[in-house]
């Protein structure tokens, strides 16, 4: 796939950072688009709501070791992309939000109100870029 040098997309519930870091040294930019919810039971409901639509299925009890799994991977997803999104689809209906953005493993853009299981992953971080954009707005 690198070796051909055309772009690509994957999709899967983890990062595959040694991908990530591959497709770096053969000089692709890597963006990584992370999306997830608060809850891995919402997940399941979706999964459930979808299959019975005769949608795609998954293991059900995969789920929530998946959702942890993917939690745990993010702070090192971020070493290794170029551009990494954080999006929450908590909302049922309301789509996606785009709740952290990092460039090169540093830390641009957050939302004012993350959702806990972003604080959860890079609390301290977020709350320091929090107050930045306090004293940036307040400077205005």
């Amino acid at each position: 796939m690198l070796r051909e040098g055309h772009s690509f997309a994957i999709e899967d519930w983890t990062v595959d950072t040694a991908l990530l870091e591959s497709a770096r040294q053969a000089g692709y930019t890597t963006k990584v688009f992370f999306i997830s919810t608060e809850d891995p039971n919402l997940n399941v409901g979706r999964v459930l709501l979808r299959m019975s639509q005769d949608g795609q299925g998954v293991p059900l009890g995969t789920i929530p070791e998946s959702y942890d799994e993917a939690l745990k991977g993010l702070p090192e997803a971020r070493k290794h992309a170029d551009d990494l999104l954080v999006y929450d689809n908590t909302e049922n209906g309301r789509g996606h939000r785009l709740v952290a953005r990092f460039i090169a493993g540093e830390l641009v853009k957050t939302t004012n109100t993350p959702p806990e299981w972003l604080k959860d992953v890079f609390g301290r971080e977020l709350r320091s870029e929090g107050k930045h954009q306090e004293r940036s707005a307040r400077a205005r």
